[in-house]
């Protein structure tokens, strides 16, 4: 099993992971990252902190941490922002490193009835206080 590639952003934690996501805290196997599209706000990234391309590739308990810290920072996301439903999603298409997207979804989005866009034409884009903000009440309930 490959634990680190290099032309991945998540494992070299580069300039594109930057220009995407804002760290908000380590978990036990995984580290949340704030969406920098808050199309829909609280939307996290949980990527798992080795290199893996599917979740069989885990050993059993590797795979039950990585979804425990999905389920905890869906918590997380819950007690914050209080949407009405919260969508996971796991592509991997071009970005192949383990990760799934926690998005808040309240019965007032245009998308309500839709899958979220991953990369919306007209992303939501914040302030860094606003970002600041959002990041800090993520914190407060992990």
């Amino acid at each position: 099993m490959t634990r680190y590639q290099e032309d991945c952003f998540y494992c070299t934690r580069n300039a594109k992971l930057a220009a995407n996501y804002i760290l908000v805290a380590p978990l036990h196997v995984a580290t949340v990252y704030l969406s920098r599209d808050q199309t829909h706000r609280g939307r996290v990234a949980v990527v798992l902190n080795w290199h893996v391309d599917e979740p069989y590739q885990l050993t059993e308990t590797e795979r039950h941490e990585f979804y425990d810290d999905v389920a905890h920072a869906a918590h997380a996301v819950a007690q914050a922002f209080h949407p009405a439903k919260i969508n996971y999603a796991t592509y991997g298409d071009t970005v192949s490193h383990l990760h799934v997207h926690v998005v808040p979804k309240q019965t007032t989005d245009a998308d309500w009835d839709d899958a979220f866009v991953n990369n919306p034409a007209n992303p939501v884009l914040l302030s860094d206080t606003s970002y600041r903000e959002i990041i800090d009440a993520l914190r407060a309930n992990l």
